[in-house]
C-alpha cells in the first residue's frame, strides 16, 4: 500500500466512546479517521466499501454482533488492510484474525500515541508485524485445533441420530421421552444409547453426559482442521 496525503481509516468498535476517541486522536496527527456505526456486519462492511479507506480499525468483539473475524477476509477482498483492536488476551484467537488476513493486531492497552504511529507506519507501507510473529500465532492457532480434533475425535463415531439422542441426555430428558420426541421406539433409543457409552467409553448416561460436557461437544460442530504454517 502506497502512501498517501489524506490517509483514509475506518474506525470500527462497540464502544462509541473508544471509538471516537480513536477517531480524534488520529485526526489530530492528520488522519482522516471516520467511526463507522456498527449495526450489522452486513451494514458495516457496506459502509467500509463505500468509504474505501486504506485500513480498517476493526475491534475483534463487537458486543451482541459478536467476533468481527468474518469481516477481515471480505475487506481484504476489496484491498483494505485490516488492524485488528482488541483486549483479547489469547494468542489463538489473534492465529484466527492473522489467518483471516489481518495485517496487524493492536492491543487496547496501547496509549493513542502508540495506535497512531502503529498505523502510519502500516499506511506508509511499513511491515505491521514481524513474520516470526505471525507464524507463532498461527502455530498457537494450529495448536489449538488440534487439542479440539483430539478431545472431541471420539464423539465423531457417533451417528446423527446418536448424536441427537445424546443431546436430548444432556438436556435431562429420559429414554421415553428422547422416544417420544423422535418418533422411535423406546427399544430404539436405549439401543442408542448403547452405542454411545460403547463408543464414548463410559459405563453410564451420566458419564456420557459429563463427557460431552467436558469436551464442549456440541451436535453437529466440529473443530476447524489445524492450520499448517509453512511456506
Amino acid at each position: 500500500m502506497t502512501a498517501s496525503t489524506s490517509p483514509r481509516v475506518a474506525v470500527i468498535d462497540d464502544h462509541e466512546l473508544l471509538a471516537h476517541s480513536a477517531a480524534y486522536a488520529l485526526r489530530a496527527h492528520g488522519i482522516d479517521a471516520q467511526v463507522v456505526e456498527v449495526s450489522t456486519l452486513a451494514a458495516i462492511e457496506a459502509e467500509v466499501l463505500r468509504m474505501q479507506p486504506q485500513v480498517v480499525l476493526l475491534d475483534l468483539h463487537l458486543g451482541a454482533l459478536g467476533l468481527s473475524t468474518p469481516l477481515i477476509p471480505r475487506l481484504r477482498a476489496a484491498g483494505i488492510d485490516v488492524v485488528v483492536l482488541t483486549g483479547e488476551t489469547d494468542r489463538a484467537a489473534w492465529g484466527a484474525c492473522i489467518e483471516a488476513g489481518a495485517a496487524a493486531l493492536v492491543e487496547k492497552r496501547l496509549s493513542f500515541d502508540e495506535l497512531v504511529d502503529r498505523l502510519r507506519r502500516i499506511i506508509a507501507g511499513d511491515a505491521p508485524m514481524a513474520a516470526f510473529e505471525r507464524i507463532e500465532l498461527l502455530e498457537e492457532l494450529s495448536s489449538r485445533r488440534r487439542d479440539e480434533h483430539s478431545r472431541l475425535d471420539q464423539f465423531r463415531r457417533l451417528t446423527a441420530r446418536e448424536s441427537e439422542v445424546l443431546q436430548g441426555l444432556i438436556h435431562g430428558r429420559s429414554a421415553d421421552e428422547i422416544a417420544a420426541d423422535t418418533f422411535v421406539s423406546l427399544a430404539t433409543v436405549r439401543s442408542h444409547i448403547r452405542a454411545i457409552l460403547q463408543k464414548l467409553g463410559v459405563n453410564s448416561q451420566l458419564a456420557a453426559v459429563a463427557a460431552a460436557t467436558q469436551a464442549g461437544w456440541q451436535p453437529g460442530v466440529m473443530p476447524t482442521p489445524p492450520v499448517t504454517t509453512s511456506g
